[in-house]
């Protein structure tokens, strides 16, 4: 039992012992000044600006010792695993130089970018100033007895370059060098590049760091091959690029375009001997290919090639432009085809109401869509949206009146939905329009005449005015007036009436048929003719009159009896299905 209890206590002890080892040793790694994920101090003006300088020469070092480094090796291709490391550690620390800067008002899209080229170009204009030591710049740490609170702004002397307290925000409480003096870099820049370094600061200089940065390809380390190429003070900048990066920029602009057009023109000749189900879904693939190689061409400018400065600012302002308006397009695209798809698979077909609703429905999806990937975009590239919102409601009125017609059309539009009156492919009478509907849109109606005019008649007009279907009628009237010479007819007129009635008796497709004496005169005697023709097809429905009309014809020529005229009616019919008909006469001779 003993020997039991001893081992117990030694295991417990050797387990201690490892335990209070092991947390020795992580907080020893987790204090050393090589912690990767350590953020920079920024308690006082004094800590922001030694974290900055000592992190700024770092990476100096660690680049210039990579190159001497890989140069010693030879090669033109590869770093070796040495140098790449000591690429890594140089932007490790360069990225905590740059947690220095307040670049809140820097676009998100642009943050990593300028923000390397303003930290370089500042370490450049410090390098160049009559900096004070690190004990003579405000260290909150120790405030004087005459401040009742910590000092919030430092200035470098005999410069507009400020460190300032954050009091708000994600950084609150850090001491940063400040927006303004972020957006003045580059003026500060320009003005003091044909200067001097100082050599006399306590810090030590980074000399032409900011111009090898830009005129060599990569982020930070070059490739190896970039050697050969005019770099530093011996390149010629044109907008701040040299121009073999002009070169390489416009072969870069013409390979994407080539790869999308000539893509795209590939793509058009499969579809033309394609089903329809694969043409609304191959249709997706220019806006997604045009989506990939944008943003391909975004990463081989500005981390191969890379392109600096403004004109780096502004090609990513235009490639977000384009993105953000493909992928409104290609968003669109999505939800039609969609659409499309439900549609195919209806049972009604794409002229239902229904597929119509459906059809449009994703339309409204894709416009909604599109406008929330303009506000996306917009804060992307640092227009603020939330004004232009704020504007609908200050000029309200103005543009009230100004959408006023688009939401009655749109209202129109929801009505023609909800009552269903009409559906594509009826014929109808439309606010004085007559034609085929075609389509039936959230803003407006389309009329296909019979003259083959295409006429875009606004939903608010055809749901404020009368609209008359001819294609949901459920039977067509025939009405004639037969005009008989007297001298040829009125002796054998009573039989001529009854024939007329077997006639229309007899057919299968008439009901309701009706002949009466309308009018008699010793020169012309008026039969009207009447009845209905069950069909709701109005090619069947000609079909039938023209076989009426031919046997009333056969009919006459046996009687012997002359016809004078066979007009349209201009009497009104009335029967149990109060149906009405006012058609306009014509003169037809037989």
């Amino acid at each position: 039992m003993r020997l039991i209890k001893k081992l117990l206590l030694r295991v417990l002890t050797v387990l201690v012992i490892i335990i209070l080892t092991q947390s020795a040793v992580i907080s020893i790694s987790i204090s050393r000044d090589n912690n990767p994920l350590r953020p920079p101090e920024t308690d006082s003006p004094r800590q922001t600006m030694s974290a900055f300088m000592d992190n700024m020469n770092k990476a100096y070092t660690l680049i210039k010792e990579a190159e001497k480094q890989s140069e010693e090796k030879g090669g033109l291709l590869w770093h070796s695993p040495e140098v790449k490391k000591k690429g890594k550690q140089a932007q490790l620390a360069l990225n905590r130089a740059i947690d220095a800067l307040n670049l809140v008002d820097i676009p998100p899209i642009n943050r990593q970018d300028f923000g390397t080229e303003y930290a370089l170009m500042l370490k450049e204009i410090l390098d160049r100033l009559e900096l004070p030591k690190p004990d003579e710049i405000p260290d909150e740490k120790v405030v004087p007895q005459s401040l009742t609170r910590p000092r919030t702004r430092w200035e470098v002397p005999g410069s507009e370059i400020a460190i300032e307290l954050v009091e708000e925000g994600f950084n609150v409480n850090e001491y940063l060098f400040t927006p303004e003096t972020v957006k003045r870099i580059r003026e500060f820049y320009e003005s003091i590049k044909g200067y001097e370094y100082n050599k006399s600061n306590y810090w030590k200089i980074s000399r032409g760091f900011y111009r090898g940065y830009i005129t060599t390809p990569g982020y930070l380390l070059p490739p190896k091959w970039s050697r050969w190429l005019p770099r530093g003070r011996y390149a010629v900048l044109l907008y701040d690029q040299t121009l073999w990066q002009w070169f390489s920029l416009a072969i870069m602009t013409l390979v994407v375009f080539a790869t999308i057009f000539g893509v795209e023109f590939l793509l058009k000749r499969y579809i033309k001997t394609a089903n329809s189900y694969k043409k609304v879904w191959l249709g997706l693939f220019i806006p997604a290919l045009t989506l990939w190689m944008t943003n391909f061409w975004e990463f081989i400018i500005d981390e191969h090639i890379n392109i600096t400065g403004a004109v780096l600012e502004n090609l990513l302002k235009l490639s977000t432009i384009v993105e953000g308006g493909v992928w409104a397009w290609f968003a669109f695209m999505v939800l039609n085809a969609i659409g499309w798809t439900i549609i195919s698979n209806m049972p009604q077909g794409n002229t239902s109401l229904e597929a119509v609703i459906v059809r449009n429905g994703f339309r409204l999806l894709g416009v909604l869509t599109g406008l929330t990937v303009f506000y996306t975009t917009s804060k992307e590239i640092g227009i603020a949206a939330e004004p232009i919102i704020a504007s609908f409601g200050i000029s309200g009125i103005a543009i009230g009146l100004g959408v006023k017609p688009y939401i009655e059309n749109l209202v129109g539009g929801l009505t023609l939905f909800l009552n269903r009156p009409i559906k594509i492919g009826d014929f109808c009478e439309l606010g004085g329009v007559i034609g085929t509907v075609e389509d039936i849109g959230l803003r407006s109606t389309l009329i296909r005449t019979p003259d083959r005019k295409l006429i875009y008649v606004p939903n608010t007009v055809v749901s404020t005015s009368q609209i008359v279907n001819h294609s949901q009628r459920d039977k067509y009237s025939f009405k004639r007036t037969l005009s008989l010479s007297y001298d040829s007819a009125h002796e054998e007129l009573g039989e001529t009436m009854e024939n007329l009635r077997n006639i229309l008796a007899q057919h299968p497709k008439l009901s309701e048929e009706r002949i009466s004496l309308g009018s008699l005169s010793h020169e012309i005697i008026d039969v009207d003719i009447f009845a209905y023709i069950l069909t709701r097809d109005v090619a069947q429905s000609l079909l039938i009159q023209e076989e009426i009309l031919l046997k009333i014809s056969h009919l006459l020529d046996i009687t012997g009896a002359k016809v004078v005229a066979l007009t349209v009616s201009n009497t009104i019919e009335y029967s149990h299905t109060s149906t009405i008909d006012n058609s306009s006469s014509f003169d037809t001779e037989m």
